[in-house]
């Protein structure tokens, strides 16, 4: 447990370093929390016990939006790894109850894409689109509410992260944000594509080695009785 709370730990400061520079008084102070009983730690509002973390966007001072955050993470003990299970970003309007747009991912397997997201808003032609379709698909689509659509995100190493929100409220949303913003987001992404091609490595290994040895690397894989099971078959030479 302790090492899931200091990994955990580090991916929140990240994420408060990245909040803290690039947005102004978005009144948020972020920590994990362990959970029991599936042993997994929870992103949480440290000034808000038991919510959900929710900062302030503000456009000329003005609070008009908040961005939700929800995130938790579980310790992978073998690969002595962190790993991030679900992840949500929420966006909502300043006095409205229904989100503007979500960003989800979930590690456990669904009938939705793991990484996906949802787009609260309506058009005509896309309703036309889902009643002529029926019921294919998932199953669960709504030709009322574009927002019960699922667009996947490239799946879990290739998901956006708060570096990607945060720049789309800023440059696209147009909300306030602090001088240097832009270096913030740069550094934060270097970390987490440091870590998520960490994982990548992981998850695919023989591809990982095969690349290295073509770059000119000297890679020898281990001894099988050493590997977890389930990366046992992945190996090719």
């Amino acid at each position: 447990m302790r090492d899931l709370l200091d990994a955990a730990s580090v991916h929140v400061d990240r994420m408060q370093t990245l909040i803290d520079a690039a947005l102004p008084e978005h009144d948020v102070q972020l920590w994990a929390r362990a959970v029991e009983p599936d042993g997994s730690a929870l992103l949480r509002d440290a000034e808000r016990d038991g919510n959900f973390a929710s900062m302030r966007l503000l456009a000329g001072g003005t609070h008009v939006a908040s961005l939700a955050l929800s995130m938790r993470f579980r310790w992978q003990p073998h690969h002595e790894a962190l790993v991030v299970a679900e992840s949500k970003y929420t966006l909502v309007l300043t006095g409205d109850r229904q989100p503007l747009a979500r960003f989800e991912y979930e590690e456990v397997l669904t009938s939705t894409p793991r990484s996906h997201w949802h787009l609260h808003a309506e058009r005509g032609a896309f309703s036309a689109l889902l009643s002529r379709t029926g019921d294919r698909g998932t199953g669960r689509r709504d030709s009322t509410r574009l927002s019960s659509l699922h667009f996947p995100l490239a799946g879990p190493h290739f998901r956006p992260s708060l570096a990607d929100v945060v720049e789309f409220v800023i440059l696209e949303c147009g909300v306030d944000a602090l001088p240097g913003w832009e270096r913030a987001l740069h550094e934060y992404r270097k970390d987490w594509r440091r870590d998520e091609a960490a994982a990548t490595a992981r998850q695919f290994s023989a591809e990982t080695a095969e690349t290295l040895r073509s770059l000119g690397w000297q890679v020898r894989p281990p001894v099988r009785g050493d590997l977890p099971a389930p990366f046992v078959s992945v190996l090719r030479k």
